[in-house]
Formats: C-alpha cells, structure tokens, sequence
C-alpha cells in the first residue's frame, strides 16, 4: 500500500487536483472532514500541518509526499525531489519599505546587519549567506508584515502570491529569493527499496503533469 503525505490547508485542493489527474483513487480526499489517514483504492493518504510533511517522509512514516519547496527548504530535511508539479505557483522575497531597495542596489556590505524577520529563518539566513552578508534573523510565526512597521524589523522574508497584503502594509518586493511551487518529494532510502512499487505511481504523476504543461 503506498502511503502519501499532503499538507492540510489551502494546499490540498492542489494536491487532490494532481492525484485526480494522475488517475490516483482520491473520491475519499473530497469528503476528508476530520479524518488525518484516509485509505482507499490500495493506497493510505497522511493529513497533516505543511511543516510537519517532511518530517512524516523523513521518519518512514510516508514513502512520498506533495508540499512546497519552501517547507522542505526551511525543514532541512533530506529528501529526494521527483517532480515539480507547477501548481501553487509563487515565491520568497525580501520585502521592505520602497526606500530600502537603495541599500539593496548598493554594495554587499550595506546589508550587513540587516534586521530581517521571517517564519523561515533557516531559509532566509542561507539566502543572504549565499550573498555574503551577515543579518539578524528575529523569527516570527505570523503577520510578519507588522515588523517593519512597529520598527522591530527593517524588512521581512517571506513567501509572496499576490503581493496584496505587502501592498496593504506599505511594503514592496525588494528582491525575489526563489520560486516556490508544490513538488512530489519522497524518502531517499525507502525510495531505493520500494522503487518499483511506487513507481507506477511517480510516473503517472509525472505523465499528467507534463501533459499539462505541453498543453500551456
């Protein structure tokens, strides 16, 4: 029984859309209700909170898993990446006052100790390590939009769809960090030991997706 985990929340619909698609059984997923594990048609489907998906694959408890890349970025987690999906489309970015943006057009060394609050603290400090600069990471859990206002951060890292709730709180995109969109992960060790039971099931999800891109 190959056993998948999906995040709960405003994932799922995509996650449900790409198994529909894939020809997977998934009649049970659109009437989920509380339930957390859901069989049917031969396979087991895990519920459980985005930041917790990494670690259900990471531990054996799911063998794949479909959550975005900024979950599994931020979790440090080893897993192996089997398919982007393209759904959930968006993106983490630094964003601040519009006056910031002249200390990000200047030299590196302008962005030393920048205040920078974020739920991905892992992520955001290896974005900046990559560019060489040293900031403080002050980690918030939500309405990280309030930090550069109250003057408790000078900007924010955070993921970015519309952009409306930046606008809302007088902040613009500084500068993109990478994009974000829901991938087919899986453990690497179990992947090597029951390949060929799952691979009926990556491949199918990999037939529907590229025929959907083609299709674009």
């Amino acid at each position: 029984m190959p056993i998948m985990a999906l995040p709960t929340g405003r994932s799922l619909d995509s996650c449900i859309e790409v198994i529909e698609g894939a020809g997977l059984p998934s009649k049970n997923l659109r009437s989920v209700g509380r339930n957390l594990v859901v069989d049917e048609g031969g396979y087991r489907y895990l519920l459980g909170k985005p930041s917790d998906i990494p670690t259900l694959v990471s531990q054996g408890l799911a063998e794949l898993a479909l959550v975005g890349n900024d979950v599994t970025d931020e979790s440090e987690v080893e897993l192996t990446e089997l398919l982007d999906t393209g759904r959930g489309r968006c993106f983490m970015a630094i964003a601040g006052p519009p006056e910031l943006t002249l200390r990000f057009d200047g030299h590196a060394s302008s962005l030393m100790g920048l205040r920078v609050a974020s739920k991905y603290q892992h992520s955001a400090r290896r974005t900046f390590e990559s560019w060489g600069v040293q900031v403080k990471i002050l980690h918030l859990n939500g309405s990280v939009e309030l930090a550069p206002a109250l003057g408790f951060a000078d900007c924010i890292f955070d993921i970015v769809q519309t952009g409306g709730t930046l606008k809302a709180n007088g902040l613009a995109v500084i500068k993109r960090a990478q994009d974000v969109s829901l991938r087919l992960v899986a453990n690497p060790g179990i992947l090597q030991l029951r390949w060929e039971t799952l691979r009926g099931t990556v491949e199918a999800m990999k037939k529907f997706v590229n025929a959907r891109q083609t299709e674009v």
